[in-house]
């Protein structure tokens, strides 16, 4: 019997170092190879030419360029509209990270602890370099509430910066503890399958119906988790072009 955590182990397929530095080639260097690869000829193939009366693939594309638009009006406004392609880069490609991890014998990269956190981070960090780049030191104002007692200044103070820091924690474990708990779901459903095919029929087309299910659900959770890492991701952008608390 395999562990359901057997899938996201990180196997070594060809070993390399370069200056003392290991740049290895594993399942998870393959995995976002793939996703590169797919998120590159999703946008750029299939909309290198472009029609005035659109093809199927290129209305599903500019629907879904619309809703990403929409989704940073809503959270930023207009001033947030300089930042709508890195929106819509980490949008996509969390999207075609969990999509291709939903193919059988894949490796989903998003469910390695290190690719939501690096994401994260790294966004955060630059969201803290353009709230002082465009507000310099009144980029305070954020975590002082206005009306406060004077008195109760540094706590407040101190409690927000705290909360303010945890924001990548939170963003990373969210969109990791998702996909992998989805994705081991899923494998204990398969396991019925299994169990099927030297027990009954009825417990085969049980299992059927269950991984159809759950395979269904992951299928739109794999949307839907890219969807919540962007607007949060928004949200914390409109902090740094206007930083009121």
């Amino acid at each position: 019997m395999f562990s359901p955590l057997e899938q996201f182990e990180n196997h070594l397929f060809y070993p390399i170092s370069l200056f003392g530095y290991d740049f290895s080639f594993t399942s998870f260097s393959l995995a976002l190879t793939f996703s590169f690869v797919f998120f590159c000829l999703l946008f750029l193939l299939n909309l290198s030419r472009t029609y005035l009366i659109p093809t199927q693939f290129q209305y599903i594309l500019e629907n879904f360029y619309l809703f990403v638009i929409g989704m940073v009006r809503s959270q930023t406004g207009y001033s947030g509209f300089g930042y709508f392609p890195l929106v819509m880069t980490v949008f996509s490609f969390i999207f075609c990270c969990n999509f291709l991890g939903l193919i059988p014998f894949s490796f989903t990269s998003t469910a390695q602890i290190f690719l939501p956190f690096f994401l994260s981070i790294s966004l955060n960090f630059g969201l803290i370099i353009i709230g002082f780049y465009k507000h310099q030191m009144t980029f305070f104002r954020l975590f002082i509430p206005s009306g406060i007692s004077p008195f109760l200044v540094p706590l407040v103070f101190v409690i927000e910066i705290s909360t303010y820091m945890l924001r990548p924690f939170s963003l990373a474990l969210r969109l990791f503890a998702n996909m992998m708990a989805g994705h081991t779901l899923l494998f204990i459903c398969t396991m019925t399958l299994y169990i099927g095919l030297v027990t009954s029929a009825f417990v085969f087309a049980t299992g059927l119906v269950l991984v159809f299910a759950v395979f269904s659900l992951e299928l739109l959770i794999s949307f839907l988790q890219a969807y919540v890492f962007s607007v949060l991701f928004c949200v914390y952008l409109n902090d740094s072009l206007h930083p009121v608390h």
